[in-house]
């Protein structure tokens, strides 16, 4: 997830650039709201917390990302349709976790 995020971040940072838009620096009050209870869990619980989150997360960035592939900017097309498969890959990821199966290496 962490290489996979960090590429996929470089290359957002990039297009971004490209098309004069300024990306956040830091994470919005509702990542830090999810942040900050995650950070009190441990244990089983926060792997709950944490594969429920991956679920909902991968599944609002597919949705969003698919409708970014339509964009009239090709950049932003492009880069929403190169990384809809990896979203896909971690939503299953996720979910399998959620079941209480793969490890989340990925």
């Amino acid at each position: 997830l962490v290489t996979d995020h960090g590429q996929a971040n470089t290359k957002a940072q990039s297009v971004a650039q490209s098309i004069n838009v300024t990306p956040a620096t830091e994470p919005n009050a509702k990542q830090k709201k999810d942040y900050d209870k995650m950070s009190k869990l441990s244990g089983a619980a926060f792997d709950k917390a944490f594969a429920q989150h991956m679920v909902a997360d991968h599944k609002k960035d597919i949705a969003a990302f698919q409708k970014e592939t339509k964009s009239k900017n090709p950049q932003v097309a492009g880069f929403a349709s190169e990384t809809l498969p990896t979203l896909q890959k971690h939503l299953q990821t996720a979910q399998s976790l959620q079941k209480g199966g793969a490890s989340a290496k990925q």
